[in-house]
């Protein structure tokens, strides 16, 4: 048996800033659909993964991602949601930059620096499958390397530009990311948290398996009953460390981000697609959705109180059932090793 992480990891602020620097900012993250970032100035501006970040499309066509900074003095440039800009103007002293990121006016500085030192800081942006990525870290691998095996196993399976776009959910919890993780790559939990959807997978049915080292782990189920008459005969669910995650099939076509909200909280953000069903169908397949999210979040949120506690240090992992668990947790410890 395996010994799992200290109960210390998720409880201690200084574990969560290392975690930042070499977990999440090394590693792409979901920033969600293209669709109405299509036209030239138009932009969408939230806080992941604690960072202030916004994706525009330039006059040139490119989609670009930016810290939501001003480079004067640190001031927002753009209110969480989403427009259309002609030019992006700083709303503290009115620096103004193109949609492309350069600066472009500085009022009363005069000629006394050079603009084009101080342009807005760029992130990386990349797609794939309709679906937006950022990447903090200028020399991380690029998204079609992170993905890895995904698109491959993604092959059998319609992708979100077949389905119409049902909605989003948020799904908010007071535990650390890595008790939802730690939770998302086993199914040993399923009969006893997510009875619904217990019911609706056939046990005999159940593959999962590890690809990539151990980034991703893959769930390739059969369904039966009402999973069979919502989600099809056969799907996939999969999780890309540290913050992606899927559920698919040819009916459906859900994509969610996982990140800390401080060292106690964490943030589910989910968007869903349906093929061929009829609007009640589809929105009992969403509300089902956002409950297994929030059944899960229910038994993390338990977990960490306890962790919080104070007297539980350590636990074990099945060999069998917690394998892929026992890899989602090297991963961890991998990355703060490397630092």
């Amino acid at each position: 048996m395996r010994e799992t992480l200290p109960a210390s990891w998720y409880t201690d602020e200084a574990v969560l800033r290392r975690e930042m620097a070499a977990v999440f900012a090394r590693n792409w993250c979901l920033f969600g659909p293209e669709a109405g970032l299509e036209q030239p100035g138009a932009w969408r501006a939230e806080r992941i993964n604690g960072w202030p970040v916004a994706v525009v499309r330039g006059r040139d066509g490119v989609l670009r991602g930016f810290h939501n900074a001003c480079r004067h003095r640190a001031a927002e440039l753009f209110a969480t949601g989403e427009g259309r800009c002609e030019a992006i103007r700083c709303p503290y002293h009115g620096w103004t930059y193109a949609t492309d990121g350069r600066l472009e006016l500085a009022p009363g500085f005069g000629g006394h620096f050079d603009r084009a030192t101080l342009g807005l800081m760029p992130l990386r942006v990349e797609t794939w499958l309709g679906l937006v990525f950022l990447c903090v870290d200028a020399d991380a691998p690029g998204l079609a390397a992170w993905l890895g095996s995904i698109p491959e196993l993604m092959a059998a399976y319609r992708s979100p530009a077949d389905m119409a776009f049902h909605g989003s959910f948020v799904v908010e919890g007071a535990a650390n990311w890595k008790t939802y993780c730690d939770n998302t790559c086993e199914g040993y939990h399923l009969p006893h948290v997510h009875p619904r959807l217990n019911r609706a997978v056939a046990p005999d049915k159940v593959d999962i398996r590890g690809y990539d080292g151990g980034a991703c782990v893959a769930f390739h189920v059969g369904y039966r009953a009402d999973g069979a008459g919502i989600r099809g005969a056969t799907g996939l669910w999969f999780y890309r460390f540290p913050g992606f995650q899927a559920t698919i099939s040819d009916a459906a076509f859900k994509a969610e981000r996982i990140e800390p909200a401080g060292v106690r909280g964490l943030r589910s953000t989910s968007w869903q697609w349906f093929r061929g069903m009829d609007q009640a169908t589809a929105d009992d397949a969403f509300a089902w959705a956002r409950s297994i999210v929030e059944e899960d979040l229910g038994v993390c949120e338990a977990v960490q109180r306890n962790l919080d506690a104070g007297f539980y240090t350590a636990g074990v992992l099945s060999p069998r059932h917690e394998r892929h668990t026992a890899a989602f947790q090297d991963q961890v410890r991998r990355a703060l090793a490397a630092g």
